[in-house]
């Protein structure tokens, strides 16, 4: 008889949080920044830490939150990469 309980309670409670956490999850519900992503596909992916930042995802965590200058990426630069994140920059800038 104990064990029935044991498990009428548990379950009550997995039951309780379950649906406390499905509603907390709509409620608080933030829409994630794509931009890093989206800019370190853009950039040539050699993660040679020219610019002094680690690697490409590094860079463009940078290029995001600090706004430093996609120029820093020298074979970014050399392929045109960085005039397509500034233009991205720009049209993303319009929108948020």
């Amino acid at each position: 008889m104990k064990i029935i309980w044991a498990m009428v309670v548990l379950g009550s409670l997995g039951l309780i949080f379950g649906l406390l956490l499905s509603i907390f999850d709509k409620i608080f519900h933030v829409e994630p920044d794509t931009r890093v992503e989206d800019i370190t596909k853009m950039l040539p992916g050699y993660n040679c830490g020219a610019c002094g930042k680690p690697g490409c995802s590094g860079l463009a965590e940078a290029i995001v939150e600090e706004n430093v200058n996609p120029d820093l990426c020298k074979p970014g630069k050399a392929s045109g990469a960085s005039q397509k994140i500034n233009d991205y920059l720009k049209n993303s800038d319009i929108n948020k």
